[in-house]
């Protein structure tokens, strides 16, 4: 048990937290980049029991999440890029990844536990962030603030720490300068009519493979149940269905 730990492996369990930490920062970094192949080729474990989880859905599996959050998510920018070119013809030459959109989360209330065996960790943060492109089809500049909650677990694999699974859970996001959030949802909940839908965030449409279809997880509604999708980790000696952010299938 912890009690028991030597010096030694206190100071291991230290590293641990630190070098956790800091893949949740590289993820941040290159997720607002939108360097996707990057981040599933640096700091993914390539397991079959990854995942990777949003409101809409689950991921199982390297493969799938490739095939979604690289294939697809570079497919979608791409796909804008030749778009916005014929609008904005001096983009030519830039990276069209990064020319879609800049999705910026911060890390904020971080919770991390390393397991008793040191094999793996869990971690949980809340992260307010924004999401904003200065060009698009409509040529205008657009912008909205979110908060969201990572659940994730990592693995350590031949001496590296890796992502294993994570959970996205998105609370609520709004539109900067033209919208009062709030109000919005109260006319919508009198009228549901009242107010369009938002349009799908760019890479995540019909295209997407799912293992696990959602909604997992509630954005705000001012009917909105009490939600703990991904409640913060407790002390655990090793990974298991009570202890993780991604259940073994059945």
């Amino acid at each position: 048990m912890r009690e028991n730990l030597t010096v030694s492996q206190r100071i291991e369990r230290a590293m641990a937290s630190q070098q956790v930490e800091k893949l949740h920062g590289i993820h941040n970094y290159l997720h607002a980049k939108n360097y996707c192949a990057e981040e599933w080729t640096e700091i993914w474990s390539r397991s079959d029991d990854t995942s990777w989880a949003h409101g809409f859905g689950r991921m199982r599996g390297f493969d799938q999440i490739w095939h979604n959050s690289v294939t697809m998510y570079d497919y979608s920018a791409y796909e804008s890029y030749m778009e916005l070119v014929k609008l904005f013809p001096e983009i030519g030459g830039l990276d069209p990844r990064p020319v879609m959109e800049l999705s910026m989360h911060t890390l904020v209330n971080g919770i991390v536990e390393v397991a008793g065996d040191g094999q793996t960790a869990r971690t949980s943060y809340v992260t307010p962030g924004i999401l904003y492109d200065c060009i698009n089809n409509m040529c205008v500049k657009r912008c909205m603030s979110f908060w969201e909650r990572y659940g994730s677990d990592f693995v350590l694999e031949d001496g590296h720490w890796k992502y294993l699974h994570e959970h996205v859970c998105p609370d609520f996001g709004m539109p900067l300068d033209v919208a009062n959030a709030a109000s919005g949802e109260y006319a919508m909940a009198k009228d549901p009519q009242d107010r369009m839908p938002p349009p799908p965030p760019a890479g995540r449409d019909d295209r997407v493979e799912l293992a696990d279809p959602g909604p997992l997880h509630q954005k705000y509604s001012i009917f909105q149940p009490i939600q703990n999708t991904v409640p913060w980790p407790e002390p655990y000696e090793t990974m298991d269905d009570d202890n993780t952010y991604t259940k073994r299938k059945r």
